[in-house]
């Protein structure tokens, strides 16, 4: 099943990226979307990879992210500031798109921004540590014309992580903390992570380990732990709350209908998380 995790074309282009890393890699955590690919058997679409970098080994190494990315013909998103990074595909409508986050304990004192590398920057993003510790290697393989197959790891943060991470961004996206000009913006951003948080926690809230997991990824972190409580119990206090309204709005946008009983099935899902936390 492994090799159809990341669809074409571009899983080709991930597998040449992490070739031409090489044991860099180790420094890079997928989160985000694709990384929901490892984890669930029908995961959104998305053309994006979002990596979480280990900062401090990244600025020891010689190896270059800045040249890799020349080497492979990636550009800068204009807006982002060297965080984020495209190529075109040959013969396709289709993009290669990367973004780099790191700890926003490390981010610049009066930038968003984290310094990786000459050139390179990332995203500051709460939860980065996290990510870089709850994380597994997992297999990706490519079909080759010969009959032969290739197989490279790639680290992939963990369903807990991704939840813990969505939650922050939904609240963040919710809150609007980029001004008024992205508004509308934020409102589906809100909405995509809602969701994303929904199926992850139905797919796995019947495991017995998920919730016990999902709590102790915190370790010392008791800042975060309380902040992530603190979402969970505002947005989802009840059906009226704006976690369920963000999940509702969204079902609407993909022509769903809005099914009450199943509103009411995913807030007892997320109520249960929320039980014992403390």
């Amino acid at each position: 099943m492994e090799k159809h995790i990341i669809k074409q074309p571009q899983l080709d282009y991930l597998i040449e990226f992490i070739e031409e890393l090489g044991r860099e890699v180790d420094n890079f955590v997928l989160i985000g979307a694709q990384a929901m690919r490892f984890h669930l058997s029908d995961p959104r679409g998305t053309k994006d990879f979002d990596f979480v970098l280990n900062v401090n080994a990244l600025r020891k190494t010689d190896h270059k992210i800045v040249d890799v990315l020349n080497k492979l013909g990636y550009e800068v998103v204009p807006e982002s500031k060297r965080f984020q990074f495209f190529k075109r595909i040959p013969n396709s409508p289709e993009i290669m798109r990367l973004e780099f986050l790191a700890s926003e304990k490390e981010k610049r004192q009066k930038d968003f921004r984290v310094t990786i590398q000459q050139s390179i920057h990332a995203r500051a993003c709460t939860g980065a540590e996290i990510a870089l510790k709850e994380c597994d290697y997992h297999s990706i393989t490519l079909p080759l014309p010969d009959g032969t197959t290739k197989k490279i790891m790639i680290r992939v943060a963990r369903p807990t992580v991704i939840a813990m991470l969505k939650l922050i961004a939904m609240d963040d996206r919710y809150e609007n903390i980029r001004g008024p000009e992205e508004t509308e913006h934020d409102r589906d951003e809100a909405r995509i992570h809602t969701a994303d948080i929904m199926i992850i926690i139905h797919h796995h809230i019947k495991d017995p380990g998920f919730k016990k997991a999902f709590w102790n990824q915190f370790g010392d972190e008791t800042q975060l732990k309380h902040r992530i409580l603190d979402i969970l119990s505002s947005y989802f206090a009840g059906i009226d709350s704006p976690g369920i309204q963000l999940y509702a709005e969204f079902l609407q946008m993909q022509g769903k209908d809005i099914d009450e009983e199943g509103l009411k099935q995913a807030l007892r899902e997320i109520k249960f998380l929320i039980i014992n936390s403390i």
